[in-house]
């Protein structure tokens, strides 16, 4: 006899998507959670089936991706530290002042950028609701089928009594005119 399996049981291909996404949400400084909500969406799973496996099973695999996830981390946190500085030794090099239009020129060009990763961000939390939500609706859409069949069924039930009805009193009403 062959081994039962679960139909949710994990399988590799998932427990990989679910590590390389939280791996990414933390080298890029997001949080975990973010990472098993999108996780959840794309394996049509629930958000805590994902933080339950990461947490019990995937976590001890992982921990030296996960320590070079926070080491990457921190080494952009520390470059992105570091731009001034380099932005200030052009201006002490410069003596005509266009290094101060190439100082206002890389904090517009900075301020940019961070804008755009924050809207990137939003993007992203937006699609993991929007995913959410789509499987929810999926979700209900079969329900609402399913309980329409037995709607009909119930209906189907109840035309067939009344025609029983109908023709057992069609019976007695001929059976009383030959008496």
């Amino acid at each position: 006899m062959k081994d039962k399996r679960r139909e949710d049981a994990w399988i590799e291909n998932h427990d990989i998507t679910l590590a390389k996404t939280v791996i990414s949400h933390i080298k890029n400084g997001s949080t975990q959670l973010a990472a098993f909500e999108e996780s959840a969406s794309r394996m049509n799973r629930t958000v805590a089936a994902c933080g339950f496996r990461w947490n019990k099973e995937l976590r001890k695999q992982y921990e030296a991706e996960i320590n070079d996830a926070k080491l990457y981390r921190i080494k952009q946190k520390q470059q992105k530290r570091d731009v001034h500085p380099t932005v200030s030794a052009v201006r002490a090099l410069d003596d005509e002042g266009t290094s101060i239009k190439y100082d206002e020129a890389f904090r517009q060009i900075i301020q940019i950028a961070k804008d755009q990763a924050f809207k990137f961000e939003q993007l992203i939390q937006e699609n993991s609701k929007l995913r959410i939500e789509i499987n929810d609706l999926k979700n209900q859409k079969t329900h609402n089928f399913d309980s329409n069949k037995s709607n009909e069924d119930v209906a189907a039930e109840d035309l067939q009594t009344f025609l029983k009805i109908m023709n057992r009193a069609r019976s007695l009403t001929s059976l009383n005119l030959n008496i």
